[in-house]
Parts: structure tokens; C-alpha cells; sequence
């Protein structure tokens, strides 16, 4: 039988079957859902599995009748994705009102998708004060509401339980980042975000196991030096594994990172000694922000700064989807930190639909002989 880290990556090439096997395996509902602030523990404790969307590589056929195409290719091709037949598994859909394309696509899908549940969680987008901490709560509780009564009764012992496997996973996950960052030589960054991004589709007890294996192999294995080049990498979802490959391949390597579906996912945990409705909220605010939601004691720049520190990262690479208003916003002032502190830097732009790995190669390869000519 296969070792749990090969049994993981082997996901990679149908993301989508762990859960459908599940579902046949145990009867269970599936819901999807597009963000990381997506309160996730409610809808386990519900009995349900929480799948993650992240888009796909294709050219999208169906799609276009109902978004433009100015909006991202994660909207884009993840509605394509529903039209066409390829989540006819799930038995609904979650959205978190974070930037204007996702808000509609939240109507757009409810009319179009055809899904027995549709949730939307409106979070405020100023992540600070009391009368945000306290709207969360109240939302938490509605979206709580909504799912016992339409996926499955979400009691608090349920609930609690739900945040202790949650909880365990974060921990797992960050001392995966941890080992990394002391030899990044032990895994590669394709497949240690992989193991983040499956979490998210995964059945998390099943997965903490996977991981706890995972882990030991990696623990016990020998220091492996590579003399590659540390980078950091920050944007929102990263699922481009082929690009990831080439950043080793011509010899970087990302010890950290601000993805929502890297460290952003399992950043903070949530607190155990507080109600579990407003230990969910404390935790979405504890959390490195993403570009979508503003606070105004946190600097983001400085955060990203001290997290580069402490990786050993020589340099950046942003990498976003094109026209993402709210990380094309982000990217100026967070370049001008990294510019001031003599850190070089790469911005990389794509659409699921026309990727292309050896385009992206040069420039990363001309990043490298910058940081190496340093």
C-alpha cells in the first residue's frame, strides 16, 4: 500500500474523487464553497463535507452566457464547472461575500446551478471593533441556523468536535511549513501545497491521519540540502502544479507563503474556551487578512515583511488571476515595502484558460539571476 504523502499527491489528478467516493461510501451530503472564510466547521458538524473550488485549467463553454469576460477565471471557470455537470455531486454551495465578482456570482449560481442549498455568509469587510466582532457572531449563528435546517442539525457538542479536528489539522499543517522552512529540501513546494489544498477536500479526521503519516516520514527522513534559491510566493488560490514544478526545476524553491489556499487556510486556530460560534468569528479575525477585508491595527505590508524574514526567503513572487480587483489593488504598496527593504520581486498574471508554464519559466529563471547576482 502506498505511503499516505503518495496516496495525497495521487489526488491531485482528480481532486473531486476523494469526495465522491465518500459520498458513496457513507450516503453524506457535499458542499462547495469558494473561500477560506468560509466557517467550514459548521457545515462538518452538520455531518456534510465542506469541498473547496478553486477553478480549473479549461476553456470554459458554458459560462459566458452569464459572466463577462472581465471577470477572474475563478469565477469563470468554476461556474463553468457547475453548468457543465462536473460538481453534480454536491448538494450545495457556500459563498462569502468578499469581492464584487464573487457577490455575484453568489446570485448567478443560486439561479443557474440548480443546488438544493445555496449559503451566503456577509462578513464586513473592516475585520476590527467590537460591532464587527459582534455582527460576526450574528451571522455566524444565522449561517449556523440555515445549515441545522437544511443539511443536518448542528448541535454544540457537534460543533465543539468539529473545531478540535479543524484545530488539529491547523497545527499539522503549520508544522509542515515549519519542517520546510528548516529544509525545504524535504519535500517540494508543489506537494506540500498540495497537502494544504486537499484538506479542503478531504474529511478532516481522515486527512489529520494522512497527514500524521505524512509528517512522521517527513521527521525521520535525512536533511536533504538542495542549494536552491528560498522564495516567497503570495496571491489568493494557487493550483498551478506544473508552475509550481518549474519553480523547482530551475532552481527555487517557496518556503512560505500568503495563499488563501496555503498558510491563509490554516493560519490561527480557533479559540476552545469561548463559545464555538464566537471562537469561529475570533479565529477569521485572529487570521492574516487576505486583500478583501481591511485592518486597520494590521499592516499587511509589515506582516508579509516579517514572515519573509523568518522563512529566509531572497525574494517574491506575487502570482494572481487576471483582473482580481482587490490583489491587483494590494500588489503596489506591498512591492514598494519589498522594493524599500531591497528584496527583488516578480508579479505574475494568468487565466485558467491559457496558461503558460514555459512563458512563466523565463521570468522566473531572470528572477533568479537577480537574487544569485545580489
Amino acid at each position: 500500500m502506498a505511503d499516505a504523502l503518495s496516496r495525497l499527491v495521487e489526488l491531485r489528478d482528480d481532486p473531486f474523487r476523494w469526495a465522491r467516493d465518500w459520498k458513496e461510501r457513507t450516503g453524506g451530503k457535499a458542499v462547495g464553497f469558494f473561500c477560506c472564510y468560509a466557517p467550514e466547521e459548521i457545515i462538518h458538524a452538520a455531518g456534510a463535507l465542506p469541498v473547496r473550488i478553486t477553478g480549473e485549467n479549461r476553456v470554459t463553454s458554458k459560462s459566458g452566457a452569464h459572466l463577462q469576460s472581465y471577470c477572474c477565471s475563478l469565477a469563470r471557470t468554476g461556474l463553468d464547472m457547475a453548468l457543465t455537470g462536473d460538481l453534480e455531486f454536491l448538494d450545495g454551495t457556500v459563498f462569502v461575500h468578499t469581492c464584487d465578482t464573487m457577490q455575484r456570482l453568489s446570485d448567478i449560481w443560486r439561479l443557474n446551478a440548480g443546488y438544493a442549498f445555496h449559503g451566503d455568509v456577509v462578513l464586513p469587510v473592516r475585520f476590527e471593533g467590537d460591532a464587527a466582532l459582534e455582527y460576526m457572531r450574528e451571522e455566524l449563528a444565522s449561517f449556523k441556523r440555515r445549515v441545522s435546517d437544511n443539511i443536518g442539525p448542528v448541535d454544540d457538542s457537534a460543533l465543539a468536535e468539529s473545531i478540535r479536528l479543524y484545530n488539529r489539522n491547523r497545527e499539522l499543517l503549520a508544522e509542515l511549513y515549519r519542517l520546510r522552512r528548516e529544509d525545504p529540501g524535504i519535500i517540494p513546494s508543489d506537494e506540500a501545497l498540495w497537502l494544504v489544498a486537499s484538506s479542503a477536500l478531504i474529511e478532516k479526521s481522515e486527512h489529520n491521519a494522512m497527514l500524521e503519516e505524512a509528517l512522521a516520514g517527513l521527521k525521520g527522513s535525512s536533511p536533504k540540502p538542495d542549494g536552491k534559491v528560498r522564495l516567497f510566493a503570495a496571491g489568493s488560490v494557487m493550483d498551478q502544479w506544473d508552475f509550481l514544478k518549474m519553480v523547482e526545476e530551475v532552481g527555487g524553491t517557496i518556503v512560505d507563503d500568503d495563499f488563501c489556499t496555503g498558510h491563509r487556510y490554516f493560519d490561527a486556530e480557533v479559540p476552545s474556551d469561548v463559545d464555538p460560534i464566537d471562537g469561529i468569528a475570533r479565529r477569521l479575525t485572529d487570521r492574516g487578512s487576505c486583500p478583501c477585508k481591511y485592518l486597520p491595527s494590521g499592516d499587511r505590508a509589515n506582516r508579509l515583511l516579517d514572515r519573509i524574514g523568518e522563512s529566509g526567503a531572497r525574494g517574491a513572487i506575487f502570482f494572481q488571476f487576471k483582473f482580481c480587483d482587490p490583489h491587483s489593488f494590494d500588489y503596489p504598496y506591498i512591492n514598494k515595502a519589498l522594493d524599500e527593504e531591497g528584496i527583488p520581486s516578480l508579479h505574475l498574471e494568468i487565466e485558467h484558460d491559457s496558461v503558460s508554464t514555459e512563458q512563466l519559466r523565463t521570468r522566473v529563471e531572470a528572477l533568479l539571476e537577480t537574487i544569485r547576482g545580489c
